[in-house]
């Protein structure tokens, strides 16, 4: 008798753990990953931080010279920043951080990749017309913000930024990024 309470007793202690360790990792948002900062554009992955070379720019059917869009600071230093365009897709390229990777002042990397059109897909499947349910069950409740009429939910790892913007329930808008600590 005593033993089959012991183990009744055992059995129920690890059912309860079990159970509670699924609800925890329920809650808990799924953990960013460097491959969360890339797209896929005609079967040739673009990342943050991938070299801007005129290989990719070509596969990917954007022009590798950009419209120069200025200079922004980061830790302290200014980097030049151009825009690459096509429909559904900014790229924007930039000198950043040539001075602390032992790069070239010339050599440019992608430091933001902006999505506006269904085409185009983050590594977990989210895309614009993605509903903000199908988006929070791939990558956990994020960060909201709500300025001047717009809603913005973000993710970051690092330095690096992956940003939705909601309009109906709806993302509108996917942006990767690089976080220079600024609230502009």
């Amino acid at each position: 008798m005593k033993k089959s309470l012991f183990v009744s007793l055992c059995f129920t202690l690890m059912s309860t753990s079990l159970n509670s360790y699924k609800v925890l990792a329920q809650t808990m948002p799924p953990i960013l990953a460097k491959e969360d900062f890339s797209v896929k554009i005609k079967d040739q992955s673009v990342a943050l931080g991938d070299s801007w070379i005129p290989d990719i720019a070509c596969k990917i059917d954007v022009p590798m010279e950009g419209r120069f869009t200025g200079e922004v600071t980061f830790d302290g230093t200014n980097y030049k920043f151009f825009q690459h365009q096509r429909a559904g897709l900014e790229i924007f390229s930039s000198n950043l951080w040539w001075d602390k990777a032992e790069r070239s002042v010339d050599d440019y990397i992608v430091s933001q990749i902006t999505l506006t059109a269904e085409d185009f897909a983050t590594p977990r499947g989210v895309h614009v017309g993605s509903t903000r349910e199908e988006m929070n069950n791939a990558y956990g409740i994020g960060q909201v913000d709500n300025d001047s009429g717009e809603q913005w939910i973000t993710y970051a790892l690092g330095k690096k930024a992956l940003s939705f913007e909601i309009k109906g329930g709806n993302v509108v808008k996917i942006t990767m990024n690089y976080d220079n600590g600024s609230s502009e």
